[in-house]
């Protein structure tokens, strides 16, 4: 089976990838990775690009687990990109990170994620980002 973690260079997805390289750890897994975004003649704060690829790898390489980075930016949306490599992985868990928000981000967990979770018929797991200060082990 496999552990499916949607990721972006932001500090909820790397506590996202923690969790799944622990979590595939125990469960014996494979790990994919997908980095999707719409693509185009804009840069999105969501793209990795090389540096944060080269850290991703290294992370994944250490990890000791088998597996896979795919980045997509084709013109879709991110929440189709992750439906369609759920689809066809029929992972055993989706895991995604998301954002400590404050009243009114409370009210809306963001789009992606929300997307995510209405749209992905797999189990999904969201871990949140880390409190600022607190040590990443």
């Amino acid at each position: 089976m496999t552990i499916l973690v949607a990721y972006a260079p932001f500090e909820e997805s790397r506590a996202a990838l923690d969790e799944a390289i622990r979590l595939a750890h125990l469960s014996h897994e494979d790990l994919v990775v997908v980095n999707a975004t719409p693509g185009g003649d804009h840069k999105h704060d969501a793209a990795v690009d090389e540096t944060e690829a080269e850290r991703l790898q290294q992370v994944l390489d250490a990890s000791g687990l088998r597996t896979e980075f795919r980045q997509f930016a084709r013109g879709r949306s991110t929440v189709e990109e992750i439906r369609d490599v759920a689809a066809e992985l029929d992972p055993s868990l989706v895991v995604v990170g998301i954002r400590r928000r404050g009243s009114f981000g409370k009210f809306l967990m963001g789009s992606v994620t929300d997307d995510v979770l209405k749209e992905i018929d797999q189990p999904v797991l969201c871990v949140k980002e880390p409190l600022k200060g607190a040590r990443r082990d």
